[in-house]
This record gives C-alpha cells, sequence and structure tokens, in this order.
C-alpha cells in the first residue's frame, strides 16, 4: 500500500505545471516522407487539458441551420452537449466531482449541408479526407477579446481548426476558410483573458493533406474585430517546426503557390508602424511578440532541423526572432513516422543543452525541469521538445493511394513515458483508454494515467530506467507497423466488396486491438520497472535461486555537491557545517557546567550539607 500511494502521489503532484512554453509541431513534405505523402505532429503541452480523444462523426444537417461557437475550454469536460459523439454526452461524464452542464455557445455562424467525420483532442486533428493539423500557439503583437465578454471577435483557434475539419479537404480549402472566417467574424487568442494575453494571443498551425503540407499563422487584427493571417507552402523535400513563434519570414506576394495571406497584412503593419514599405515583408519580425528571451523556442526549431539534417550548419544560438534560421530545411533522409517519434522524446540528448546531465538533472539523469514559481524570475531550464506536461502528441500520416487510411499515431501523456498507438481516421468511436478518463482522479483503465504514472516513476531513476522503456517502445511501435501492412491490405480489398461500413468497423475494431495490446504491454512494462528498479537498488536474475541486488549509488560530483564528504557529514554546506559545530560546542560545554553543577550537589549532599540557593 505504501508504494501504491507513493505512485498516486508522483502521478498526481509531482510533474508541477509549466505554463509558460506550451506546444511543439512539425511538418514534412512529401518527398522526405517515406510514405510519399506529407506528414504533421502535435505535441499537446498543457498540464491541466482535457487528455480524451474524440472522434466526431459526419453529420448532415437541413436548410438554414445554424452552427453554434463555443469558448475554447481546455480543462476537463471541454464540451458537454449531444452533437459531437458519445464522448462528450452529460451522462458519459465523471459526476463525482461536480455537476457538469451543457455547454453555452457564445455566437453562432451559418451551418453547411454535411460536415465531415474527424477525430480531435483539444484542437481538432484529423478528418476522414486525411486533412490533419497540428497546433502551437505564439506570441503577436495585437490582442482581442470575445464578443461573451463584450470583445469584438467570435472564434479562436480551437473552433476554427473544428470547422476546418468538418468543411474542407485540402490544406489549400481549410486555410482559405479559416482565414475567411476569422477575418469576417473576429479572432482572438487562447490567453485573451490572461494578464499577459499578448503572449498567446497568435497561433500556428501545420496542416497537411494527401499532398501538400502548409505552415499557417494568425492573430487579431488592430481593431479586435477581425484577424490578420498568412501561410506558407512547406517545398517537398523540406521539414518545418513551429514552437511558440511565428516562423513565417518573408513573403512573397506574387507567389500564390506557395504563400496564402490576408489582404489587410500590409496596410495594418504600416498604418501601426510595424514595417516600411521600403523592405521586403517579414511576417515574424512585424507580428510576433517576444521575450527577453525566446531561445526555449527557437532552440526547439534549432534541434529539430538539427535531427533532420545532422549536416546542417546552423548555430543554436540566435536572435529573439531567429532572423538567421530558415522557415524550412531539407532533410538529409527520408523521414518516417518512427522518425518524428523519435523527434518528439528528445531532451537534446548529445549536445551541450542535455537535460539529462548536469546538477540538474540529478543523479539519475532526470530530464524533467518542474516550475520553479516566482523564485525564478530572472532565470530559466532548457525546454526540450519532449516535456512532461504533455497532454498527448501525434504523428498523422496520409495515405497516397486510399484515402480511406488516413492514420494518427496517438500517444497520451509526455513522449518519453509514451507509445504511439496507430488509428484510423476514418474509424467510428475511439477505444474507452484513450476517450475515457480525466485529471480529477487516477484510473488504471485510462492509457493517459498508465503513462503518467510509469513516467512519474522511471523519471526518478531515469538513467537505469529510460533504456527498458524506450527498447519496449519501438519493439511495440515496429511491431504495430508491421501489422499495419496486412490490415491496410485488407482495408482496400474490404472497400470494393463489402462497402464502407465494413470498411469503418474493421478499422474500428484494429484501433481497439492496438490499444488493448499497448495498455496491456505497458502494464507490464510498469510492473517490470518497478520490480527492477527501486529504493536504490537494479534488481537482477529474478529467475536464479538468488537474485542480485545491486546499489544504483550515486556519482562522486553528485556526493560532492551535496556535501557528502564534508567533516561534519553530507546534505549540508560549508556555512551550515560550522554553524552546526559551533552549536555542538556550545551544547558540550553547558552540558559539561551543568554535569559539575550537578556533581557538586550530590557531593555536598553526601557530606550532610547544601549550598544555599
Amino acid at each position: 500500500m505504501r508504494l501504491v500511494s507513493v505512485l498516486l502521489a508522483l502521478a498526481t503532484g509531482a510533474r508541477a505545471a509549466a505554463t509558460r512554453d506550451r506546444c511543439t509541431a512539425m511538418l514534412v513534405g512529401a518527398a522526405a516522407s517515406a510514405s510519399g505523402t506529407p506528414m504533421t505532429t502535435h505535441s499537446n503541452d498543457c498540464s491541466d487539458c482535457d487528455f480524451r480523444l474524440a472522434k466526431i462523426p459526419a453529420m448532415t444537417y437541413e436548410a438554414n441551420t445554424m452552427r453554434p461557437i463555443f469558448l475554447p475550454v481546455s480543462q476537463y469536460p471541454r464540451y458537454v452537449g449531444s452533437d459531437r459523439g458519445p464522448v462528450y454526452l452529460q451522462e458519459n461524464l465523471d459526476a463525482r466531482f461536480f455537476d457538469w452542464q451543457e455547454s453555452v455557445p457564445i455566437g453562432q455562424i451559418p451551418q453547411v449541408n454535411e460536415t465531415y467525420g474527424y477525430l480531435e483532442g483539444v484542437y481538432g486533428i484529423m478528418n476522414e479526407h486525411q486533412l490533419a493539423m497540428g497546433e502551437s500557439t505564439c506570441g503577436a503583437r495585437f490582442a482581442s477579446r470575445p464578443i461573451s465578454v463584450g470583445g469584438l471577435a467570435l472564434l479562436d483557434i480551437t473552433e476554427l481548426s473544428r470547422i476546418a475539419l468538418e468543411r474542407t479537404t485540402t490544406a489549400r480549402e481549410a486555410i482559405a476558410l479559416m482565414g475567411r472566417l476569422a477575418e469576417t467574424y473576429g479572432y482572438y487568442g487562447m490567453g485573451w483573458d490572461q494578464d499577459d494575453a499578448l503572449y498567446m494571443s497568435g497561433e500556428a498551425l501545420t496542416i497537411t493533406d494527401a499532398t501538400e503540407a502548409w505552415m499557417f499563422h494568425i492573430l487579431p487584427d488592430d481593431t479586435g474585430a477581425s484577424a490578420i493571417w498568412a501561410a506558407e507552402r512547406v517545398p517537398d523535400n523540406h521539414i518545418a517546426v513551429v514552437a511558440n513563434e511565428f516562423v513565417i519570414r518573408t513573403i512573397d506576394f506574387d507567389d500564390a503557390k506557395n504563400f496564402m495571406y490576408s489582404s489587410n497584412m500590409r496596410d495594418i503593419a504600416l498604418r501601426n508602424g510595424f514595417w516600411e514599405i521600403s523592405l521586403p515583408f517579414d511576417f515574424t519580425s512585424t507580428f510576433a511578440y517576444t521575450e527577453s528571451s525566446m531561445a526555449g523556442s527557437t532552440r526547439r526549431v534549432w534541434r529539430v532541423f538539427s535531427l533532420a539534417n545532422p549536416d546542417l550548419d546552423l548555430s543554436p544560438f540566435t536572435d529573439l526572432y531567429a532572423s538567421n534560421y530558415p522557415f524550412s530545411v531539407p532533410t538529409s533522409r527520408v523521414l518516417s513516422a518512427a522518425d518524428l517519434m523519435a523527434f518528439q522524446r528528445d531532451h537534446y540528448e548529445g549536445t551541450e543543452f542535455d537535460l539529462t546531465k548536469g546538477p540538474a538533472a540529478g543523479p539519475y539523469g532526470d530530464p524533467d525541469r518542474y516550475s520553479v514559481g516566482s523564485a525564478g524570475a530572472g532565470g530559466r531550464f532548457e525546454r526540450a521538445v519532449s516535456i512532461f506536461t504533455s497532454t498527448y502528441s501525434f504523428v498523422a500520416v496520409a495515405n497516397a493511394k486510399n484515402a480511406d487510411l488516413g492514420l494518427l499515431w496517438f500517444g497520451p501523456y509526455a513522449p518519453d513515458a509514451n507509445t504511439y498507438i496507430p488509428l484510423f481516421a476514418k474509424i467510428a468511436t475511439v477505444p474507452a483508454l484513450l476517450s475515457q478518463g480525466s485529471l480529477r482522479s487516477f484510473d488504471f483503465n485510462s492509457t493517459y494515467w498508465l503513462h503518467a504514472v510509469l513516467g512519474n516513476y522511471a523519471a526518478h531513476f531515469y538513467k537505469f530506467t529510460h533504456p527498458v522503456v524506450a527498447q519496449t517502445q519501438v519493439a511495440l511501435e515496429n511491431a504495430a507497423v508491421a501489422s499495419l501492412v496486412d490490415m491496410e491490405t485488407v482495408a482496400t480489398v474490404m472497400g470494393p466488396l463489402q462497402g464502407d461500413a465494413a470498411v469503418t468497423q474493421y478499422l474500428t475494431t484494429t484501433a481497439e486491438i492496438f490499444t488493448q495490446q499497448a495498455h496491456n504491454v505497458f502494464m507490464a512494462l510498469f510492473s517490470s520497472v518497478v520490480t527492477r528498479f527501486h529504493d536504490g537498488f537494479v534488481m537482477s536474475n529474478a529467475t536464479q535461486r538468488e537474485m542480485t541486488v545491486t546499489p544504483m549509488g550515486y556519482p562522486d560530483w553528485y556526493l560532492k555537491s551535496v556535501g557528502y564528504f564534508d567533516p561534519v557529514g553530507g546534505n549540508v554546506d560549508s556555512s551550515v557545517g560550522a554553524a552546526i559545530f559551533i552549536v555542538l560546542v556550545v551544547i558540550v560545554a553547558v552540558s559539561v557546567g551543568v554535569g559539575f553543577y550537578v556533581g557538586r550537589i550530590r557531593a555536598a549532599k553526601k557530606r550532610g550539607y547544601v549550598y544555599i540557593q
């Protein structure tokens, strides 16, 4: 019971919130992708977000129907209602903690006759036509407020992403629709109710379809009633990444093949003094909001570029806007979904910024750096792509041969502690292990919570546990890749013979199988990790008559840093040690004096007299 209590405490409390830097998203062009189609990723880094994955069904509407628009909600439940599938039904929510009521819209826009089905988390993810989106919140120079609190804007990025997945099938269509709606109805950022609203008032979406990859940026305009936006196409043999700072640079207004943008952009920049008409139009330097240091953003971009192309001559040190970084870089090899999973699990290993090294990593190489609170003002830890606050991450891969087989590799919780589970966007429902649960209650029947408790426990002995976890991740994901070959063949043959409904049911069943298998393997992994690594020991040879128990020990540098070799003993610095020594001397002196005094009294009693008090 003591171990279980400790594990629950670790899973629920030890990995404290990191609130300032959020998501990382990558884009890979078709020619740089092993699938021959574009790929995008998203690591939804959020300490309090609803981690459930949901399938929103395709719908048909009568003429003159209106689509409700809602405020974004990150915490569980992000939405309560009956028109977005069973995950959000009031009766399917955990009512132990609160009496959940249906979400109330803040406005509406005209609905279309038919909408497409799609997968969603905090944001829209991938629809049944292989349109996929990643996301990264960015700082911007304008902020606005929603109409529900006296502002002039109706739409935020969560609703824009959902509407685009409901109504479009290509990246270009999605960009044009989101831009038009945001200009018409107004756009506001995720941090509209924060003191530092500018820090989260912009957004980036990484958008892919079966042929193209696009980077989309958006922010409020200077009236608060419209929007500024731009998009750039990623070259087919390139990779691009966004990490909480805009990355689109010079816009070629005459290149419609590679750029899309709002018509108001230049006028707004001119009237606010952000741009001189004689200079090239740099979107990032014109509209990005920066802080005193942006290394937490720019270094992630550098790291992904260097992983995708190790021969790249790019410094990890740059200015606030990463002015010397290109928008995208060619990859040195064709990248697979597994490569992007590895990128998302990165902690700068092997570089001068390696989070598994140095005093902050502790004796066993823990890469996590928790929120330091107000005491840490003015300092910073490195911010890696992989972070413990990740709600989920994914890799979305389109299928060049069969539009029914758009694939999402979905990993609940932090990338370094999860496994990526293959799910097709066409599934009818999401497995319960991925679509149920909340941060309000630990539950081993939630894959998120299983990954969370493993990650929290394994982090304490990371140097020893991570190789075991990584080996399991690779083996499980490789096995899934091998199985997918046959499953995709079956689905392709099944379509013409048995129809669309049969394909949907088959893909839904495969999702259940993959998810349950992954959950079972990680349950066994967690049990193995706790058994083999606990209480500062490594247990081995469990099948022998006498198992081996080996102390993990401490590195010499760590022992020195905690005062282990100090004369007075460990865990104190020299000043504290000196103070303790003085106190001990005083105690000894007082004790001697008291002893001498008591001794004289006892001696006097024996002689028949006492000292007059």
